[in-house]
């Protein structure tokens, strides 16, 4: 019987685990010991590189990364724009710039992360494309079957021309709705050019007998950051989904999801590197006007 081995991807579980992505995907048994890295820039916050190697999660072992890497990022400008990232001093594994230095990301570049460690070199890139700006958001009801739950709604231009990818991250009282299920990817290919009038990102479905399920509550305050992916991040994100949500005792092993990272030896590398360009939204406060519209 396959063991389960778990790779958490886009999100680091110590330091940044309230502002990162956690989705699991299940992997096979072969797949134990193999490199995975997770990174991310952004045109609004210092890059990040988190290196480790996967693990069975019976495991007894910590989950730990991997220190002495010497981790690059550099853009494809002439002559190349690069910074050297340092182990954090709480989290084994995690690489960030310099206290004194700041490196944020610029639209229309491709940004390489560059690793080296134990004798092999990783590497990977990814393109930062510009994100068109949000409007507002919006949260009011939403009518599903019999019940009414709030939503979370965007509005704004969307970009012309197809080839256009998004990821909205929903932060409620300042904290990132990180897990799997929340996670929203979409493209420009019903939309194009358009003006997005009120696209539904999140629903608060829950058990309406059980308020306390509810993640929209009153008092609370909704904001939102739509970002842009590139096109293979949003398929990488799209396969991910779709393994964290099937499966059972009898399904098929699934295969590898396509890493942007390749090592110098050949061995298979997991995991993403991730460029986004950054539109905050305003904030709303669930006041009593939208929580009475719960109430038929």
């Amino acid at each position: 019987m396959k063991n389960k081995i778990y790779i958490i991807l886009t999100s680091i579980l110590f330091a940044l685990s309230a502002c990162e992505d956690v989705v699991e995907v299940k992997l096979s048994d072969e797949d134990v010991d193999l490199y995975a890295v997770e990174a991310k820039i952004t045109t609004e916050n210092n890059p990040y590189v988190f290196v480790y190697k996967t693990q069975v999660v019976s495991s007894d072992q910590s989950y730990e990364g991997l220190s002495n890497a010497v981790v690059t990022i550099s853009d494809n400008s002439v002559p190349s724009n690069t910074i050297q990232l340092f182990e954090s001093t709480e989290t084994t594994g995690l690489y960030m710039p310099a206290e004194n230095e700041t490196y944020f990301g610029e639209t229309g570049k491709e940004y390489t992360v560059s690793i080296s460690t134990d004798g092999t070199t990783i590497t990977g890139s990814d393109l930062l494309s510009q994100v068109e700006p949000i409007d507002s958001i919006q949260v009011h009801s939403s009518l599903r079957g019999d019940h009414r739950f709030l939503g979370v709604f965007t509005f704004g231009n969307e970009t012309p021309g197809l080839g256009n990818y998004y990821k909205w991250d929903i932060y409620i009282n300042d904290e990132l709705l990180n897990e799997a299920e929340y996670l929203m990817v979409v493209n420009d290919e019903l939309v194009d050019g358009n003006y997005v009038n009120g696209f539904e990102i999140f629903t608060d479905f829950h058990d309406p007998n059980e308020e306390s399920e509810r993640l929209l509550n009153f008092g609370d305050t909704v904001q939102v950051k739509q970002t842009s992916i590139s096109e293979f991040a949003y398929y990488y994100y799209y396969q991910m989904l779709n393994q964290s949500m099937s499966g059972g005792m009898f399904s098929v092993p699934p295969a590898n999801i396509e890493s942007n990272f390749t090592a110098s030896d050949g061995s298979t590398v997991l995991g993403l590197f991730t460029a986004h360009d950054v539109s905050t939204s305003n904030i709303v406060l669930i006041d009593e006007t939208i929580e009475s519209q719960l109430k038929d």
